[in-house]
């Protein structure tokens, strides 16, 4: 009786093992080491909302390297275009700013107006700054809605504390993604 009891804590335990070193390897591949690009000249290069600086600095880096005649900011957390636009308009003088506020203001709604900026647009090919963690999800929404070729250019965020509260993040919203909204 006791050898079946401690056989059942060690079959127990490995499984357990098993599904932390499964959960582990899908985090890294899914959010530490996504399927990145370098940039190549696109149409455009469009910057993911709800991040800030980062996103904003890669993007507008890329359009002073001339990677694309367009840059496309995404106003989820930004209350306004126009700081940016005169930004574009002083130090990128040959890429136009143009700046979208999602609906809904998630990567989903992100998705569905890249799609709408690439229909009036006649966009083939896009840039999308984003951070590394949200790789993944982004080239499955994006994916779904727009038919054109995404390069995705990351940034990684800051310090430990941000890549833990990412990590969670970012597994609840690849179910949802997956799992609760299936489509564009």
């Amino acid at each position: 009786m006791r050898f079946l009891k401690s056989t059942r804590v060690r079959i127990a335990a490995a499984v357990v093992f098993v599904l932390v070193v499964v959960f582990c390897v899908m985090t890294a591949i899914l959010f530490v080491y996504p399927d990145l690009n370098p940039p190549e000249r696109s149409d455009a290069i469009v910057v993911l909302g709800g991040h800030g600086a980062p996103a904003f600095d890669k993007g507008v880096a890329l359009a002073e390297h001339g990677y694309a005649p367009q840059l496309v900011l995404s106003l989820q957390t930004w209350q306004s275009c126009g700081s940016y636009q005169e930004y574009g308009a002083v130090h990128l003088s040959k890429v136009k700013v143009n700046c979208f506020k999602p609906d809904p203001q998630t990567t989903q709604g992100e998705a569905r107006s890249i799609e709408s900026f690439a229909k009036r647009y006649h966009w083939t090919r896009i840039i999308v700054v984003l951070p590394t963690t949200q790789a993944s999800r982004a080239r499955l929404r994006i994916g779904r809605c727009y038919s054109g070729q995404v390069l995705e250019v990351a940034f990684s965020p800051q310090g430990v504390g941000q890549w833990l509260l990412q990590f969670a993040y970012e597994w609840g919203a690849m179910f949802k993604a997956v799992v609760l909204q299936p489509s564009c």
